[in-house]
């Protein structure tokens, strides 16, 4: 196996690169849907889903900065049910890192096309798309630092007009737009469920984790901080644009650019919109740097053959996972439709949740003189909290996202059994 090179991911970094998992898409494209879903209330949606989440990221702080190695949930599930359980969980963190970032990135047509018309064409805002993947792909294969700087500024850039947004916004609200406050559908409870994929990207932090400079001190402090921060963000721009406009609930595919607009006339719009693009872009950036690593470090002792760990001596990134990543993330692109992205996407991540609230149980138990930097406060509760939640979340999802998901199960083992010639791979040496 490629002996890994030393950290070079700093403290901000690990923070900027949770924030920009989560600030991504969501948050431009839902505040109309929940809006219809329950009125005013939708506020609230974001701020449940997070402490229904917190359990969960309480459990990834603690795993987090227990391990120094990259791979994130799977690192976690093969550690605490072996190698069979462990595979199975990466195959999934690695489906819904693909899926994610496909999604953003056939999502971004739409944002770009409020610039110019060329991009409302079905092939134009694919290919566009594809091409932004195949960039950031080059970028990242440059070399950690030039892929942890892009994301650095991206992070900041893209936070400043939802900063300006609410600023200017908040205190225009009226505050008769709030009442009723439980309104529109009264769907409560779908609504959280959508406000997960405008809060999920948190558990991408650990990812990484391999190539960070201090990562059981950083790691824990970038799960929490980013969950947190955008929480309390969303819902302050959901009560913005709640407030400006009364027509939110209706509003096309740009909710935050019609609020914007509504309110600050035309350039209000146009910020948004550039805000939108660039926080997309953000996300696909990210993505670009943390998810080739879910199939780098299943390269460690799973289809070995293709020498997936390996990384490259000049760059010092794992090179052929980060191709095969960029490379099936163009091809759903180009030939899948986003939403079906989105809700395959939604139940692979919470698959990893219930899979990390269980391994961090187990490993409390296994392993209670390990080193944990960070030990999660009620572990016996917020541990047993998370596996709830997430068991709740796949039950808001419809057959076929679980049929699709047990054929990425089955399809992933046979791939195993297919490249390294048995189920169930031995430990290396």
């Amino acid at each position: 196996m490629a002996v890994k090179p030393p950290g070079r991911l700093g403290s901000f970094d690990v923070l900027a690169l949770g924030l920009n998992a989560i600030v991504g898409s969501g948050i431009f494209l839902f505040p109309g849907t929940l809006a219809a879903l329950v009125g005013p209330a939708s506020v609230l949606a974001f701020l449940t889903c997070a402490v229904l989440l917190a359990g969960v990221a309480l459990c990834y702080a603690e795993l987090g900065g227990m391990f120094k190695g990259s791979g994130g949930s799977y690192l976690y599930a093969r550690e605490a049910f072996g190698d069979e359980v462990g595979f199975g969980v990466g195959v999934l963190a690695w489906t819904a890192a693909l899926l994610s970032w496909a999604a953003v990135a056939s999502l971004l047509a739409g944002h770009l096309a409020y610039f110019h018309p060329v991009f409302e064409g079905r092939w134009a805002g694919r290919t566009a798309s594809a091409l932004v993947l195949a960039v950031l792909g080059a970028v990242n294969y440059r070399g950690i630092r030039p892929a942890a700087w892009t994301v650095d500024a991206v992070t900041v850039a893209k936070l400043l007009p939802l900063g300006v947004f609410v600023l200017l916004c908040l205190p225009r609200a009226e505050a008769a737009r709030f009442t009723p406050f439980f309104g529109g559908e009264g769907r409560f409870g779908y609504a959280v469920f959508l406000a997960l994929w405008a809060l999920q990207g948190f558990e991408v932090v650990p990812v990484p984790a391999g190539e960070a400079s201090d990562p059981q001190r950083d790691v824990p402090r970038g799960v929490l901080g980013s969950l947190g921060f955008a929480a309390l963000l969303y819902a302050l721009i959901q009560a913005a644009a709640l407030g400006v406009h009364p027509a939110l609930a209706g509003s096309s595919e740009r909710p935050l650019v019609d609020a914007a607009q509504a309110a600050l006339g035309p350039w209000g719009g146009r910020l948004l919109a550039a805000g939108g693009t660039l926080s997309m872009l953000g996300f696909l950036a990210g993505a670009a740097l943390g998810e080739p690593r879910y199939l780098s470090a299943l390269g460690e002792r799973h289809l070995r053959r293709w020498k997936l760990d390996r990384f490259d001596e000049g760059t010092g990134v794992p090179g052929r996972a980060i191709l095969a990543t960029t490379g099936g993330a163009v091809v759903l692109v180009l030939l899948l439709p986003s939403m079906s992205l989105v809700d395959l996407s939604n139940l692979s991540v919470v698959s990893q949740y219930l899979a990390t609230c269980a391994a961090a149980l187990v490993l409390r138990r296994r392993r209670p003189e390990a080193e944990r930097p960070y030990r999660m406060p009620w572990a016996w509760v917020a541990a047993p909290t998370g596996i709830v939640v997430s068991l709740w979340l796949m039950t808001q999802v419809g057959r076929a996202e679980l049929t699709g998901t047990c054929l990425v199960l089955m399809a992933g083992y046979g791939l195993r059994r297919l490249v390294d010639g048995a189920w169930v791979s031995p430990r290396p040496v």
